[in-house]
């Protein structure tokens, strides 16, 4: 096998895992929020454990174990979900209504057409909705008519470094 055939063979992502505080609450959040479905959950384990799916990806989610530490999750690790850019602007809207804030949208700089809406789910983890455009001019209209609700202030899109300064306030 050479790289070339390799990147042939690996054809995809399967599924991410994370640990979350409370397995109930982050299965009501995704399968209300991002239309999750419940594949298996197992409360009878050492460490209780479900696996959701959004679209083909899983969602491999286990209760935080006691013995292992909190951390401050950094924006780098994050979920990013795509959605039909024709739904975009009413899946966003619908997320907006369940009491969530949003950040976005925000136009891509380096891949023209895309843009992005950020929120956090009960653990503080980054998600965000992707929508791309057929082109760059339906996008810019897209982030146009969201410019007012855009909520900036949520430092959600500017990365660790715009968090902790807004954290610092």
């Amino acid at each position: 096998m050479d790289q070339a055939e390799l990147s042939i063979n690996i054809n995809g992502i399967s599924h991410s895992g994370f640990y979350v505080e409370d397995l109930d609450r982050t299965l009501e959040f995704y399968t209300k929020v991002l239309g999750a479905r419940l594949a298996w959950r197992n409360d009878n384990s050492t460490n209780p454990l479900m696996k959701l799916y959004i679209g083909n990806f899983g969602l491999s989610i286990i209760k935080w174990p006691p013995d292992v530490p909190k951390i401050d999750i950094p924006h780098a690790i994050h979920w990013a979900y795509r959605v039909d850019p024709a739904k975009a602007e009413e899946t966003i809207e619908y997320i907006k209504s369940l009491g969530i804030e949003v950040e976005g949208p925000v136009g891509h700089r380096r891949e023209i057409g895309i843009i992005n809406w950020f929120f956090l789910d009960p653990d503080n983890y980054r998600v965000e909705v992707e929508a791309t455009f057929a082109t760059a001019e339906e996008a810019a209209a897209a982030v146009e008519r969201g410019k007012a609700g855009r909520r900036s202030d949520l430092g959600l899109y500017g990365g660790d470094p715009k968090l902790r300064v807004l954290k610092a306030e």
